[in-house]
C-alpha cells in the first residue's frame, strides 16, 4: 500500500533489524524491514501507522544518532543495492552509480561528515544519485541529483543551513568544472 513504507536516516552501523523492529513494532504491525549501510526502510501493514511512526520518532535518538524518519518517496526497488561512495547499483546488470551533471559542490562540511551524511541530508531537496565528502579535500563534498531542479531546490533550500555544527556552502557546478575532483 503507499505511503506504508518509512525511511530511516543516520541510521547506527550497530542497529540490527531486531532492534529497528523493537523500536518501531510500537507503532504498527511490520511488515518488513529492510537495512542498508547508514539508513533503512521499514514497511507497515497499515500506511496510519507509517505516518504515526514518522511523527513520533523524527529526530529521536537510536544507538547514539539522530534517526531521520520519513516517509519513503518513490518505489520500492528490488534488487539495487548502495555501494560504499554513495551511489545506487543493480548488482544484477553490473551497473555503475549513477552519474549526473546535476551537482552541488559543498563547503565547510565537518570532519565528522561521510559521503553518507550528505545523501542523507540533501534527500530533502531530491533524489540524490551521488555523494562524496572529504575527497578533494578535507571540508569539501560533491552531491549529484536525478534533475536539475533538485539542484535548484537544494541550493534555495539548504545553502547555508547547518550541518554537524557547521554552517555549510553550495555552489552549482557542472561536469567540466569538476574534472580534477574525480
Amino acid at each position: 500500500m503507499s505511503g506504508s513504507r518509512i525511511y530511516i536516516g543516520r541510521l547506527s552501523s550497530r542497529a540490527e533489524k531486531r532492534d529497528v523492529e523493537k523500536f518501531f513494532k510500537e507503532y504498527g504491525d511490520i511488515r518488513e524491514i529492510n537495512l542498508k549501510n547508514g539508513f533503512g526502510f521499514v514497511e507497515f501493514k497499515d500506511y496510519r501507522d507509517a505516518e504515526d511512526a514518522v511523527k513520533e520518532s523524527n529526530d529521536r535518538e537510536f544507538f547514539g544518532h539522530r534517526i531521520i524518519v520519513e516517509i519513503a518517496k518513490g518505489e520500492r526497488r528490488r534488487g539495487r543495492y548502495n555501494d560504499r561512495r554513495g551511489g545506487d547499483y543493480d548488482r544484477r546488470n553490473n551497473n555503475a552509480p549513477q552519474r549526473t551533471d546535476n551537482r552541488i559542490y559543498v563547503e565547510n562540511i565537518a570532519q565528522s561528515v561521510s559521503w553518507q551524511d550528505l545523501k542523507d541530508f540533501f534527500r530533502r531537496a531530491g533524489q540524490v544519485t551521488f555523494a562524496d565528502a572529504h575527497k578533494r579535500r578535507e571540508g569539501e563534498g560533491i552531491v549529484e541529483f536525478s534533475s536539475y531542479d533538485d539542484v535548484k531546490e537544494a541550493l534555495h533550500k539548504l545553502d547555508g543551513y547547518e550541518l554537524k555544527g557547521q554552517k555549510i556552502t553550495l555552489r552549482d557546478v557542472c561536469l567540466n568544472n569538476l574534472s580534477n575532483y574525480y
